[in-house]
């Protein structure tokens, strides 16, 4: 099942999901960022209209990207929910330096995923909203930090203990596979795994390797202006024998900008439905298996694992 603010809910019930959007993020570094840094009912007011474009292009759920310390606030969360009919889905974990509050660097692998297990099986705080996957981040590069290797075990950790899975953040090929390394030995499946902005990868056979492996490869960024390049992408990646299953779609799009003027420059969320789907099937791609990405794929890769 699905897990989002507002309760638990099957394949069915999820339909068409966006596994990578933001409502709210807030770029304030040290963990600093607090719920009086911006106005909730503004954030509502302002997002709410393109939330209901995205409902009317047929979209049932959407995945809310920004970690604690980033952004997330899972009250704006259900309030955009009861407004809009659409459910939503929030994350557990943290992301990466700059905006990781101080004590992260101190405490344990242990102490991470203890904060985080708590969360998963008691709540958010007193919004009785549960996450249902966890956000970290890898620092950009070839090889992966200490720190960030640490916040990836006791995703790690976690995972094991909760089920959930875990979207990532990774930045090329060479760090997703430097995680695969480390999920290996932690003898952890990939496929409760989402390689975040897999379309930075440039060698397509690591994409295709840990596709093998189970790792859930997840194209973003797919904006007006980016559609050629994503549907070459796409082709390319099943020239290279990447599994249709193991893709998803989605736009990493929104959003209110904590610190700017009414949340700075809105972006809509619903063109990669009303236009990219169809516009890449008039190029040759197959439009069952897009909408696949969309419903089934994205599904299975958001589930809680027994």
């Amino acid at each position: 099942m699905l897990q989002t603010v507002t309760g638990l809910i099957h394949e069915k019930e999820a339909g068409t999901i966006l596994v990578h959007e933001h409502v709210l993020v807030g770029f304030v570094e040290d963990g600093k960022l607090t719920p009086e840094d911006y106005d909730r009912d503004e954030v509502v007011a302002s997002i709410l209209p393109l939330l209901m474009q995205l409902k009317e292009a047929g979209c049932s759920t959407f995945v809310d990207c920004a970690p604690e310390y980033l952004g997330r606030d899972p009250y704006v969360l259900k309030e955009l929910s009861a407004k809009s009919g659409l459910r939503f889905v929030t994350n557990t974990g943290f992301y990466k330096a700059p905006y990781l509050p101080p004590f992260v660097y101190q405490a344990t692998e242990r102490e991470l995923s203890d904060l985080w297990t708590r969360e998963a099986q008691n709540g958010i705080g007193d919004s009785g909203v549960f996450p249902g996957y966890i956000k970290i981040a890898l620092n950009d590069g070839t090889s992966i930090n200490e720190t960030q290797q640490k916040i990836l075990r006791a995703a790690i950790r976690t995972s094991f203990e909760t089920g959930l899975p875990i979207q990532c953040h990774t930045i090329g090929g060479d760090t997703a596979l430097h995680a695969g390394e480390i999920m290996r030995e932690a003898g952890y499946d990939r496929e409760r795994f989402i390689w975040v902005h897999a379309q930075t990868g440039k060698d397509l056979t690591v994409h295709q390797r840990l596709a093998d492996e189970g790792m859930w490869i997840s194209i973003d960024s797919i904006l007006p202006g980016t559609y050629d390049k994503h549907v070459e992408l796409l082709q390319q990646l099943r020239n290279h024998g990447v599994s249709s299953e193991q893709i998803l779609l989605s736009q990493d799009t929104g959003w209110y900008t904590v610190g700017e003027e009414k949340g700075g420059n809105l972006r809509p969320y619903h063109h990669l439905l009303t236009d990219f789907l169809t516009y890449a099937a008039q190029q040759g791609l197959d439009l069952d298996w897009l909408q696949q990405c969309v419903t089934r794929n994205a599904y299975r890769a958001m589930r809680i694992r027994s």
